[in-house]
């Protein structure tokens, strides 16, 4: 019947024969011999549905009765003839997960399954196999992302896909003050994330991010990581500038270390002194000492 007469009735025909307690071995013989495949991306208005054995119905039936196992080589043949549709794709990845076969590699280079089906599969038995697929997603599923690294503290791996995806709308909502894991991703950030980038961009955006989000002693806990820790960036201007500048602003701060500014400006080389001892000098500081170590420094009477 379902070979000859009705092949998209084949799904629920097989989901009866498991019911029945059928021998799988003709249950996958069966679905072998019928024609499968899915529906025309934009199919003609008054065209007959194709008479094919449906993919993701059938995956569908078989998995709500826990035999999705029994499809891998079948779903495997496919994949290897060219199949590209998400519901082949996203059968594939659920048992690869289950079976622990290389589901890192899958997660990340399979372009075709849906990350956020794989990624809500994949919650309940490895958290990180679903950042990996959210992360796939490009930006589509941030907000599932930043979820299942809050609930099970992937702030690590939170921190280095901030950095990497460079979205300002993003880092806002990390960086919010209502965010209650906002500490534990920053401290991330700070201290693996970014000294691991070696991409001037990832750098720019999440300084700005820190700036904007008026976080001065925090941007000056990213920056002293990237400026006096002998990291890829130590001798950038722009970020030795930011950094005494920061320094400056945050002197009569509740909380604040004075002597960072004198500190920095001692220790620094490659900023724009000239500039930063003017700033030094406005009435709100007041820091006479640093700007006359400045002058000294650059040679200026």
């Amino acid at each position: 019947y379902v070979q000859k007469v009705s092949p998209r009735a084949c799904p629920r025909v097989v989901g009866r024969l498991l019911d029945l307690d059928a021998d799988e071995s003709f249950i996958k013989s069966l679905i072998l011999m019928v024609p499968t495949g899915p529906l025309p991306p934009v199919p003609m208005e008054g065209a007959p549905e194709p008479n094919i054995c449906r993919v993701d119905e059938l995956v569908d039936e078989v998995e709500k009765r826990n035999r999705l196992r029994m499809l891998q080589s079948w779903l495997e043949q496919k994949v290897a003839e060219g199949n590209v549709e998400p519901a082949t794709h996203n059968a594939l990845g659920k048992i690869y997960v289950t079976l622990n076969k290389d589901p890192v590699e899958f997660l990340t280079n399979n372009q075709f399954y849906d990350p956020r089906v794989l990624g809500k599969y994949c919650e309940k038995l490895e958290p990180y196999y679903a950042f990996l697929a959210y992360k796939r997603a490009g930006g589509e599923c941030d907000e599932e992302l930043l979820a299942v690294t809050n609930d099970n503290g992937l702030y690590k791996d939170q921190a280095r896909y901030l950095v990497e995806r460079k979205d300002m709308a993003l880092w806002a909502s990390v960086l919010d003050d209502e965010n209650p894991h906002r500490h534990d991703v920053i401290e991330q950030v700070t201290g693996t994330a970014l000294a691991e980038t070696k991409n001037p961009d990832e750098v720019s955006v999440t300084v700005k991010a820190f700036m904007e989000a008026d976080l001065p002693a925090q941007l000056i806990g990213l920056l002293e990581k990237l400026v006096l820790h002998g990291g890829e960036f130590a001798d950038n201007r722009n970020l030795q500038n930011l950094l005494i500048l920061t320094a400056i602003r945050c002197t009569h701060a509740e909380g604040a270390k004075p002597e960072r500014a004198m500190d920095y400006i001692t220790r620094l080389d490659n900023y724009d002194g000239l500039e930063i001892a003017k700033i030094a000098l406005k009435p709100e500081y007041n820091l006479c000492e640093e700007a006359f170590t400045i002058y000294k420094k650059f040679d200026h009477q």
